[in-house]
């Protein structure tokens, strides 16, 4: 018997640019003749010619127009997304909900190829960052000196704003360009000096609705003496919100090593102080997101702040307790995702770090940081039930004593870090 291949898919997710249906390859214009339901904006809807199909809208939340697509499944569906459908597009939504070979991409020429061809970059050396729904804060992590960086606006407000970091962090001389309609017929540049752009980028611009599709294209230039962030763990003290519980920057190198932030970790930072840990965590795990706990409420507020001087989206402080649940039960969710990293700072016991290395993921790391005699014999105790590494770490620093200097040492610290392998 022969095999029987695959159903044909009913669901064909099309990019169309900015000159309509006139984009499109052969191939996509026959699956958008051949759709009985069409998907998509009313910005898109009102390029394609009218016709007695049905037509839906896409709503808010997301999650309302998925279920209004699967209640047609499987009659042929088209839906016409912009440009390329998987960059920061409506294709990855889709792929939550449908299996791929349900479905037909046929992408177009993404905002990031066409603003990289009327700049000159060659795409491999240049970064992409997203304003479309996201904070606006986050596009402080990715400024860099020489770095080149194409960034996808959420509306005309979003030229100026980005134009505003980019003075506050030191990059005023940044060459900046901003394409609206890109690769149609109202295709528009304005090329300016970053420390120019509140005057180019003015209510007047802002108030355009017609500069509402903008693609930015952004060269950095750092000024001179700028504090350049790298992205080598042990961030100088300096550049967080001062508070009197942070881990300081040698011991935070040390147990970010071990902590090996990887992309798209989840990462818990119990007894958080002023969240140093989750934020050098997050600065080398793309796609991540790190959930802070602290009893102290004076600590949110330091949190909070070191979240948005970073441009930390990822960063979900303010949880005023000691940890998600003090159960050792799995079964009952907890107020954030599981995580593949935990560090724990502060307020340790034993019940505490069985708890935490219940929740962690196989294969997760967590790493403990004692500092008294009490909280130590925790760890030692801790090593010896689940094995794991320690280590007593001491670290002194220069300081001056009248018209000499010495060393002045901090408190030791012992750090336990271990690896989980399974479920157990």
């Amino acid at each position: 018997m022969a095999e029987r291949g695959p159903a044909e898919p009913w669901l064909s997710i099309i990019g169309m640019g900015a000159d309509g249906p006139d984009s499109l390859s052969a191939k996509a214009k026959l699956k958008l003749d051949d759709a009985e339901i069409l998907v998509s904006s009313p910005r898109l809807f009102a390029m394609i010619p009218s016709d007695d199909r049905p037509r839906i809208m896409w709503q808010s939340p997301f999650a309302d127009s998925l279920q209004a697509i699967e209640a047609q499944r499987p009659r042929k569906i088209a839906v016409i997304a912009t440009g390329d459908p998987l960059c920061y597009g409506v294709g990855n939504w889709l792929l939550t909900r449908f299996p791929l070979d349900e479905m037909v991409i046929i992408p177009g020429v993404s905002a990031f190829a066409l603003a990289c061809a009327r700049m000159g970059w060659p795409q491999h050396r240049v970064v992409l960052h997203t304003l479309h729904g996201r904070d606006e804060n986050g596009i402080r992590s990715v400024f860099a000196p020489q770095r080149k960086l194409i960034v996808l606006s959420e509306d005309a407000t979003t030229p100026k704003k980005v134009c505003t970091h980019l003075v506050e962090q030191g990059y005023e001389r940044s060459k900046v360009s901003v394409f609206t309609h890109l690769d149609g017929q109202r295709e528009h540049r304005f090329d300016v000096i970053a420390g120019e752009g509140a005057d180019v980028f003015d209510a007047e611009f802002e108030a355009n609705q017609d500069f509402n599709l903008n693609t930015m294209a952004i060269d950095c230039v750092a000024a001179s003496g700028v504090k350049v962030l790298s992205s080598a763990p042990g961030l100088p003290d300096e550049l967080f919100s001062e508070f009197r519980k942070m881990t300081k920057r040698e011991l935070r190198a040390l147990a970010i090593s071990r902590l090996a932030p990887l992309p798209d970790d989840i990462m818990w930072d119990v007894g958080a102080g002023s969240a140093s840990i989750a934020v050098e965590f997050l600065r080398l795990a793309p796609g991540g997101a790190a959930y802070t706990f602290d009893i102290d409420a004076k600590a949110q507020a330091h949190q909070h702040e070191n979240a948005s001087r970073f441009g930390l989206s990822g960063l979900h402080a303010g949880h005023r307790n000691e940890m998600p649940l003090q159960s050792g039960d799995l079964a009952g969710p907890p107020v954030c995702p599981r995580p593949n990293a935990i560090f724990m700072g502060g307020g340790i016991s034993r019940d505490k770090i069985d708890a935490a290395l219940q929740f962690l993921l196989p294969g997760g790391r967590f790493v403990c940081h004692a500092v008294t005699i009490e909280s130590e014999a925790d760890l030692f105790a801790a090593q010896r039930r689940h094995g794991g590494s320690l280590s007593r770490i001491s670290v002194a620093r220069l300081q001056s004593l009248g018209s000499v200097h010495g060393f002045k040492p901090a408190m030791t610290i012992t750090q336990w870090a271990w690896q989980k392998e399974d479920e157990a």
